[in-house]
């Protein structure tokens, strides 16, 4: 249980966690006001990240299959409009609804658990940034998907495999060696580095918010392999005879 109280001027936030105070007048303490609001702001923008993962990628999946209907593509393409600009306003449209969506919770959040602790992590906003340059990777993925399937139930199920089964377990072959084949082990390695990784933006999340250095990769790895995921996408839609 966590009860936040808000006391005089002097005497600062008082904290109970399962029993145990903290406060920011110091004393005995297993925890710092500032651990604290490092943890609850984690479980915040890690909850965040799983509702990006299943409710805002389900709100997309339809996106290219829609477009991809007879009728409705023949009505698009006779417009004076290029193809790799359809393609791309679609996606940079459901980013920007996505995008809004993660930002409105995570600064409403921020807002009130810091005025509640009288700290302002600034950090817990960056953390969006890890959330939507994931959410860009995995929509990049099923976009392709959408464009070689022009299915979304069967695109959105599938980007589900790869992002929860199979990226953790080629990732898992990868690290603790178990094909040491010096043909396969290349393989193997190459796609771990190309696959989602779920484990470690979570990871990417958590240091974030508390305050500790995370890799660069983490940031530059998703968006390059979503870029050109989606360039890929791009093409086969420019090439599709509809």
């Amino acid at each position: 249980m966590l009860n936040i109280k808000i006391a005089g001027m002097d005497s600062g936030v008082i904290i109970s966690i399962f029993g145990n105070s903290v406060n920011n007048s110091g004393g005995n303490s297993d925890m710092s006001p500032e651990k604290v609001l490092g943890y609850i702001q984690s479980g915040i923008a890690i909850a965040i990240f799983f509702v990006s993962l299943f409710i805002s990628l389900f709100a997309v999946s339809g996106v290219y299959p829609d477009l991809l209907k007879k009728g409705s593509i023949d009505l698009i393409l006779s417009k004076p409009i290029s193809r790799y600009s359809i393609f791309f306003q679609r996606f940079s449209g459901a980013m920007t609804v996505i995008a809004g969506s993660i930002f409105y919770i995570l600064i409403f959040s921020w807002v009130v658990l810091s005025s509640k602790f009288g700290m302002w992590n600034v950090r817990f906003l960056y953390s969006g940034a890890l959330i939507l340059i994931f959410f860009y990777n995995i929509f990049s993925v099923l976009a392709l998907l959408s464009m070689l399937l022009k299915n979304g139930v069967v695109s959105l199920l599938l980007t589900y495999f790869i992002v929860f089964i199979l990226s953790p377990i080629v990732s898992a072959i990868d690290r603790f060696s178990v094909i040491s084949n010096k043909i396969y082990r290349p393989l193997i390695s190459s796609l771990d580095f190309i696959l989602p990784k779920l484990s470690d933006t979570v990871i990417g999340i958590t240091d974030m918010v508390t305050g500790k250095d995370i890799s660069v990769y983490v940031l530059a790895g998703p968006f390059l392999t979503g870029t050109a995921v989606l360039l890929i996408s791009a093409y086969i839609f420019r090439k599709t005879d509809f």
